[in-house]
C-alpha cells in the first residue's frame, strides 16, 4: 500500500509539473506526453516477454518429451522442466510481465488522475472566489473536443461540473491535498467558506454537508455551469474506444504469444482459460472505470492502449523478421 501511494504521488506530481512548465497547461498534451513516456519504459518489458515466449516455443518439443517420460512422477517432471527452462534461459513468468505491469499502472493512474482532478477543482473555486472572470477562463480551458470538462467523466449523463456532494463527500480526503500544504491561503479560504472545519489537533476535516453549504458551493460554481447550460459532459466516446482498444491490445498480445504453436495445444494450455477470462474482464473494467473516472484518465488509458497496439505490432514484426532470417540461415 505504501509503495502504491508513493507511485501515485510520483505520477501525479510528474504530470502536474509537465502541465505547469512544459505543455502550457494543456491537459490533453500533458496526458499524451505522460502516456508515451510510460510506454517507453514498459516496452522493455514487452520485448522481454516476446523473447521469453519465443524461447518457450523453441523448447516445446523437449517439454513434451519430458512430460511423457515423467508423467507418473510429478516431482521429477517439475525438476526436469525447471532444468530445461534454466538451461535455455526461459522464465516461467516472462510472458506474464506486461499483465503484471498493466494492472498496477491502471489503478495507480486512476488514483493520480482523481487526485489531480480534485486539486484542479479546488484551484477553480479559489480562482472564482478571487476573480470570477479568471475562473471562467480557467474552466473554459478544460474543454477538449466533445468533452466540456476533462475533470469530469466522458459520460452523457454527467453534468459539466461536480455537485457539492460529489466534491465534498469524496473518499480521497481533499483536505489533505498537496495543494493545500503549498497554498495555506487556500486552506484558510475553504475553512472560511465552511467547507472545512478545524479539529482540536490542528488538522482539518470536511464539514458536514448541509443545504446552506450546498447553496454556497452552487453559487460559487454557477458562472461555470452557465457556460454549458443545458449540456451534459460527454458522449461516451472515450469509454467505448478504451474498451475496444483494450480488447484488441490483449487479443493481439495473446495471438503473438501463441504464434507458431499448435492451435489445439494452445487451447489445452491451462493458462489459456485464464487468458480468455482476462480478455473480456479487462475491456469491461476499462469501460466502467473510464465511464466513472474523469475524462483525463480515460484519455490516458485510451492513448496507452493505442500506443500498446502500435508497439506490439512493431515488436511482432521485428521478431517475425528475425525468425525468418534465422530460418533462411538454417536452410543454407
Amino acid at each position: 500500500m505504501q509503495g502504491d501511494f508513493f507511485l501515485t504521488q510520483w505520477a501525479f506530481l510528474g504530470m502536474r509539473w509537465l502541465f505547469e512548465h512544459v505543455t502550457g497547461e494543456s491537459i490533453a498534451l500533458t496526458v499524451v506526453i505522460s502516456t508515451l513516456f510510460i510506454r517507453l519504459i514498459t516496452v522493455i518489458g514487452d520485448i522481454k516477454s516476446r523473447k521469453s515466449s519465443m524461447k518457450m516455443q523453441a523448447i516445446q518439443p523437449q517439454m513434451e518429451k519430458i512430460q511423457k517420460k515423467y508423467q507418473n512422477d510429478p516431482q521429477r517432471l517439475n525438476l526436469e522442466t525447471q532444468k530445461l527452462m534454466k538451461a535455455n534461459g526461459v522464465s516461467m513468468f516472462g510472458g506474464c510481465l506486461p499483465m503484471l505491469l498493466t494492472m498496477p499502472l491502471f489503478f495507480i493512474f486512476i488514483a493520480a488522475f482523481r487526485q489531480w482532478g480534485y486539486e484542479m477543482m479546488v484551484k477553480l473555486i479559489v480562482t472564482l472566489n478571487e476573480n470570477q472572470e479568471a475562473g471562467i477562463e480557467m474552466f473554459s480551458r478544460w474543454k477538449f473536443l466533445w468533452i466540456n470538462n476533462m475533470w469530469m467523466p466522458d459520460n452523457g449523463f454527467k453534468p459539466v461540473i461536480s455537485s457539492a456532494a460529489e466534491f465534498l463527500n469524496s473518499q480521497t480526503g481533499i483536505q489533505n491535498l498537496i495543494y493545500f500544504s503549498e497554498n495555506p491561503a487556500a486552506l484558510n479560504l475553504f475553512e472560511n467558506l465552511g467547507f472545512f472545519v478545524k479539529n482540536a489537533d490542528g488538522s482539518y476535516a470536511i464539514a458536514q454537508l448541509t443545504e446552506e453549504l450546498v447553496a454556497k458551493y452552487d453559487a460559487i460554481v454557477a458562472p461555470c455551469v452557465e457556460v454549458y447550460k443545458g449540456y451534459n459532459n460527454g458522449w461516451f466516446i472515450l469509454p467505448v474506444v478504451s474498451a475496444a482498444s483494450t480488447w484488441l491490445s490483449m487479443w493481439l498480445s495473446q495471438k503473438s504469444m501463441q504464434q507458431g504453436q499448435d492451435p489445439e495445444k494452445a487451447k489445452a494450455n491451462p493458462a489459456a482459460g485464464s487468458m480468455q477470462v482476462m480478455n473480456w474482464m479487462m475491456p469491461i473494467m476499462s469501460f466502467v472505470f473510464c465511464l466513472t473516472s474523469n475524462a483525463a484518465f480515460a484519455l490516458y488509458w485510451t492513448v496507452s492502449n493505442i500506443a500498446t497496439l502500435a508497439t506490439t505490432f512493431l515488436i511482432n514484426k521485428s521478431f517475425a523478421s528475425k525468425k525468418n532470417a534465422q530460418g533462411v540461415e538454417e536452410s543454407k
